[in-house]
């Protein structure tokens, strides 16, 4: 009866700690969500289009992001005189990399692809992160350089994967976000959030380890008019 009892108490102060932190971790998002513009502000983004430049071994190009939420994406870029374009969607992706002497287009390998379904999801994985099928689990805080704390959120997709989320205790912008990709922990920090005059909050800079690659984003637009067309892949 003692093992009883104790056995009952234990799962008890376990359900409670485990509903205690969910509503923790909820709290934590719906304040993220909201500064970063609001829940119905975000499920509205239909598409979006981001100019800027990227830096990749002391090297600067220009680059135009076009994302059609959870479709696909099109990335276009110049580098050393060339004109490169990568396509990426749900269903398969290809290649023209004038940078690499292609001079057709080359198909992505399915594999490859299976981890860009977040980066399709323009309103983000923590947003109705429940009804998409994920779990999230608030793991405590970290201290960051300057006395200021981060909350750390894991994120198990459906699919069994995970991803780290590390929120700002004050701002509750997203500075970094970690996960496996191609097999090795790919991490994004994102710096320097500003806000358009429709409220829509976004980072302006965004560096990736360990490939080094650095974003600058110097115009984001939302809902820009996009012919789903620009994911074909041209005829040879």
């Amino acid at each position: 009866m003692k093992n009883f009892l104790m056995l009952t108490l234990a799962v008890t102060l376990t359900g409670t700690a485990v509903s205690t932190k969910a509503q923790t971790v909820d709290e934590i998002v719906e304040k993220h969500i909201t500064a970063m513009g609001g829940k119905d502000k975000l499920a509205a983004i239909k598409s979006t289009t981001t100019e800027g430049t990227m830096e990749v071994q002391g090297m600067e190009f220009p680059f135009k992001a076009t994302i059609i939420n959870k479709r696909g994406m099109r990335i276009e870029f110049e580098a050393m005189g060339t004109k490169n374009v990568q396509v990426a969607t749900t269903t398969g992706g290809w290649n023209l990399l004038g940078v690499q002497q292609q001079t057709e287009p080359v198909d992505v390998p399915a594999e490859s692809l299976k981890e860009i379904g977040p980066d399709l999801d323009i309103e983000g994985e923590l947003v109705n992160a429940k009804e998409k099928g994920h779990t999230l689990e608030l793991i405590g805080k970290e201290p960051i350089d300057g006395g200021a704390e981060l909350y750390k959120i894991k994120l198990t997709r459906k699919d069994g994967n995970v991803a780290n989320y590390f929120i700002d205790t004050k701002t509750y912008y997203i500075t970094k976000r970690s996960a496996n990709m191609g097999g090795e922990e790919a991490i994004n920090s994102l710096l320097d959030y500003k806000k358009t005059d429709d409220g829509y909050a976004y980072a302006t800079v965004v560096e990736t380890q360990p490939t080094g690659v650095k974003v600058k984003v110097n115009k984001i637009t939302f809902n820009p008019p996009v012919d789903e067309k620009i994911f074909d892949k041209p005829a040879k």
